[in-house]
């Protein structure tokens, strides 16, 4: 059996999600896994729906085995999350294809890219650029365009730089599997749709409050999921429901505490983020005021959301992933897990995250972050669920 890894957070799944997983198949997987971020997303935004919605969406449109991606990485940067969904595919030890959608369609390019990335001279030349006030990306491209600049393209687009981030992780892990990709088509990433492809942008979709908009954009079954999960109250999310809660939260830290916070600590970041919570009065005013030019939105409201869910950098720099924790499957992703079981799978699987927080102290600080996220987004909800959701919710079977 070939099986394939996709990560993703399908906030909401539309119909490029099922183009690329029909277009994995059709490269040959037996099964599709994939790894889904939570209710706090790598944009540093809360999800717009419920990962059990979006795990339950991707069952219905192609994927076998549905595996949760640990807050900490879910909530982090491009390589922290790709380390996250990486380290749970390698873990596995049964995937063999990674299969990601990119701008450029070139995987030879993309891997070749994040080898010129770990090298010495780029980190230089990647540092010196950075030193100049530029954001991350561009100080990327920079490097790349000094030392390779055929590669430099892949630092322009953001696909293909994730692309990158997960090649970089199949390197350092010297891991088994390879990367392969579908190349996108339709709308682009924050793209509104083109009509002629049906296909539209995640970023776009989050901006309609009735599912009946999204419409043409989605699987037939997945805007059945959608309007059934509206008239019940579980979508959508609105960040103005939990906006006081955050600033309380915020403006109960300590100056010393937000130095704690992911990608709060270098070049003394969080005193101007201790700074900007004691005088704005709403999350846009907050957000505008910590961005520079040099520090990304996405990256604030990152920060924001970690502080928030009480990340712990210190804690969490330390840790390794504890577990593997399964949100839905079919009759083929039991197969799956079955193959990573006879593979010799590195760490603990289970449906359930109060057997898995016994597993280990690190897993119990982790399903604490999990839960705790989880109970914090329902806040966001018409109808907000009650506490321990994390703990209660049950294997998705299709």
């Amino acid at each position: 059996m070939k099986i394939a890894g996709i990560i993703a957070e399908y906030d909401p799944f539309h119909n490029g999600h099922a183009y690329q997983i029909a277009k994995t198949r059709d490269a040959g997987a037996d099964a599709v896994v994939a790894v889904l971020g939570g209710e706090f997303t790598q944009r540093g935004e809360p999800a717009w729906c419920s990962k059990y919605l979006r795990a339950e969406a991707a069952l219905l449109c192609g994927a076998d085995l549905v595996l949760e991606m640990p807050v900490p990485y879910a909530l982090g940067s491009a390589e922290k999350f790709a380390e996250g969904g990486i380290k749970i595919l390698d873990a596995l030890g049964c995937v063999d294809v990674l299969s990601f959608g990119s701008e450029s369609g070139d995987a030879e390019k993309i891997m070749a890219f994040a080898a010129l990335s770990e090298r010495e001279d780029f980190i230089e030349e990647y540092k010196k650029a950075l030193s100049e006030g530029i954001s991350s990306p561009s100080a990327r491209q920079k490097a790349a365009g000094k030392l390779a600049p055929e590669l430099s393209s892949v630092a322009a687009n953001p696909n293909d730089t994730l692309g990158a981030e997960y090649c970089k992780w199949l390197l350092r892990l010297d891991s088994k599997i390879k990367p392969s990709t579908v190349k996108r088509y339709g709308a682009g990433h924050g793209e509104a749709a083109v009509l002629k492809s049906g296909i539209a942008s995640a970023t776009y979709l989050r901006s309609f409050d009735e599912p009946e908009d999204i419409f043409p954009f989605v699987p037939y079954k997945v805007y059945e999921l959608l309007a059934k999960a509206y008239r019940e109250g579980k979508l959508p999310f609105s960040e103005k429901k939990i906006e006081p809660a955050v600033l309380a939260v915020l403006r109960m830290m300590r100056e010393e505490d937000f130095e704690k916070v992911p990608d709060c600590a270098s070049e003394g970041l969080y005193h101007r983020v201790f700074d900007a919570v004691r005088e704005a009065s709403t999350l846009d005013e907050l957000y505008l005021s910590i961005k520079t030019k040099r520090y990304a939105m996405s990256r604030v409201k990152r920060i924001v959301s970690g502080a928030f869910l009480g990340l712990d950098n210190s804690v969490l720099k330390n840790s390794e992933l504890p577990y593997i924790r399964v949100l839905g499957m079919n009759e083929t992703g039991a197969a799956v897990l079955k193959e990573a079981k006879n593979s010799g799978c590195r760490l603990p699987v289970s449906s359930s995250l109060a057997e898995l927080s016994k597993t280990s102290e690190t897993a119990e600080y982790f399903a604490m972050l999990e839960s705790r996220a989880e109970d914090l987004w329902q806040l966001g909800l018409p109808t907000p669920g009650k506490c321990g959701i994390a703990y209660t919710t049950k294997l998705i079977k299709k």
